[in-house]
């Protein structure tokens, strides 16, 4: 940053928001078995050895302290057309309610028909800023046919996949 400048949140967060981003929705079971989730566009592989990746979690979140003290937690990267999904896991940490759903590695709610699912273990929760940053190695990867949920410009996407064409020779 030059002397003199400012840089405003806002300004941050608008210029960020022409970033794409997959979108994805963050389920655990609490230590009584209740499911938590969360919807989270912060996701990014850290590390292949150990295969790991972090995901950002606002520090004001009512789910916080659920995810910070996890034994475990899914990463489900939505499909095109789970734009419901992830707005309900945005307003609702705890809305499972007739989703199809079965249980992974240490009683972990596990969405169905995703684009990608990483089944993680914690390693260490950082604080960053005002989100907190869990860091997860990932013990479960599973990728369906389904093209990811894009979000950027404020608004949900699709991507499209381009033609297959021969090599020129």
């Amino acid at each position: 940053m030059m002397p003199g400048s400012t840089v405003y949140p806002c300004s941050v967060r608008d210029a960020m928001a022409n970033w794409p981003t997959g979108m994805a929705v963050i389920t655990t079971a609490d230590g009584d078995g209740w499911w938590w989730g969360f919807t989270a566009s912060a996701v990014s592989q850290v590390s292949e050895r150990p295969p790991m990746i972090s995901v950002s979690l606002d520090r004001d979140a009512h789910c916080r302290p659920v995810f910070t003290a996890a034994d475990a937690y899914a990463v489900h990267v939505l499909r095109t057309g789970q734009e419901e999904l992830a707005d309900r896991f945005s307003d609702a940490p705890n809305d499972f309610e007739a989703l199809s759903v079965t249980t992974g590695y240490e009683g972990v709610p596990l969405l169905d028909d995703v684009a990608v699912r990483l089944e993680c273990r914690p390693v260490q929760s950082l604080p960053a800023g005002d989100h907190v940053l869990l860091l997860g190695e990932v013990v479960r990867a599973r990728t369906g046919p389904h093209d990811p949920l894009v979000h950027v410009g404020q608004s949900f996407r699709s991507l499209t996949r381009p033609l297959s064409l021969p090599h020129a020779s």
